[in-house]
């Protein structure tokens, strides 16, 4: 059947040709396909009366079922009965244009169901996949052939939805121990990966997060710890060596909370360590140079400086200047050795 998808004139005779020999009698010969209008509709318990099944002169029809409506071409259906179902192959086409295929079994659809742009390019534009006429998946292409959008389906209900940019994943929706949530793909004009976060859909929380330099290289790393309410990010540069490391609180916003920390870009030491209450600068604040020698340090307790002084030393560990403090952290004076080791004060 590969070659059907390939014919685009004159489809409707080499349809009806092959339709007849698609399916034999019991008594191996062929069955030769009966017009729809001359089947009836048996009455039965079904729930809708087109689910019952068909007969051909008094018996359950078992052969090739044609409808056709529209001269010269219009619309054609073949499609397979058994015992009064639809059961097997079946197709039409418009204008001479191959419009849909599907599987069916006992009258249900089975398999893979698919329409086509007939009136462009002739390629897949909906494939359906079901079990026992329950659809199980849906992809939608545009009429290049390109995906633009997944659905998948259990009980009937959609639990995955995955929508696509250029053929490549863009938006997915999705559960997770019956929680919704939705994972995020963006990307750079050449179709580098810049970025791929997941979110809770409810209230648009993010849980996960990687973002990417244009190499390829990890940019941004971001994880949402749910049982303590804390978020941590590593954020990396292009060399991929660690730039910084913060961690965040939710209340309910996220704000810094906890220590911070940030690296040298040359050889990967501490270069500042600091510590927040859910955004209120409360702990030990130190700086450093890139050698591990302490820059300087101070202490903060819910946003103010407790030292009266701070001291803030060179690479060797020489004291190049004094601040000193008021009770609200306000530098006052600030002290400094000139060219002959003599300290000099001045104000503010």
């Amino acid at each position: 059947m590969a070659f059907i998808n390939k014919i685009k004139l004159t489809i409707y005779p080499l349809m009806l040709a092959m339709s007849t020999l698609l399916l034999s009698a019991c008594n191996g010969k062929v069955q030769l396909p009966i017009s729809e209008d001359d089947l009836d509709q048996i009455s039965c318990d079904e729930q809708y009366q087109s689910d019952c099944p068909m007969s051909y002169r008094g018996e359950l029809f078992t052969g090739i079922a044609t409808y056709t409506y529209g001269k010269p071409t219009g619309f054609y259906r073949a499609t397979q009965y058994q015992d009064g179902l639809e059961h097997g192959y079946s197709f039409s086409t418009l204008n001479n244009q191959l419009n849909e295929t599907a599987w069916y079994q006992a009258g249900k659809l089975e398999g893979k169901n698919t329409t086509y742009h007939f009136s462009t390019t002739g390629k897949p534009q909906w494939v359906r996949l079901y079990q026992a006429g329950v659809q199980t998946e849906r992809y939608l292409y545009d009429e290049q052939g390109v995906v633009t959008s997944y659905k998948r389906f259990e009980n009937k209900e959609e639990v995955e939805s995955i929508s696509y940019e250029k053929g490549r994943e863009w938006r997915l929706y999705y559960f997770v121990a019956g929680e919704k949530r939705q994972r995020h793909k963006d990307y750079y004009a050449g179709g580098q990966l810049e970025s791929n976060s997941e979110f809770i859909y409810a209230d648009y929380k993010k849980l996960n997060e990687k973002t990417y330099y244009r190499n390829g290289r990890l940019k941004t790393e971001f994880h949402f710890d749910r049982k303590a309410n804390l978020g941590k990010l590593k954020t990396y540069g292009s060399n991929g060596k660690l730039r910084d490391e913060q961690n965040y609180g939710y209340n309910p916003l996220n704000t810094r909370h906890g220590l911070q920390l940030s690296f040298c870009n040359e050889n990967g030491q501490v270069e500042s360590s600091e510590h927040y209450n859910l955004g209120v600068a409360d702990g030990e604040f130190k700086d450093y140079h890139c050698n591990g020698q302490l820059r300087n340090s101070r202490t903060y307790v819910n946003g103010l400086v407790t030292d009266k002084q701070i001291k803030t030393y060179d690479e060797n560990g020489q004291v190049v200047f004094i601040e000193k403090l008021d009770a609200k952290g306000k530098v006052t004076h600030k002290s400094y050795p000139d060219e002959f080791g003599k300290w000099i004060t001045h104000e503010g």
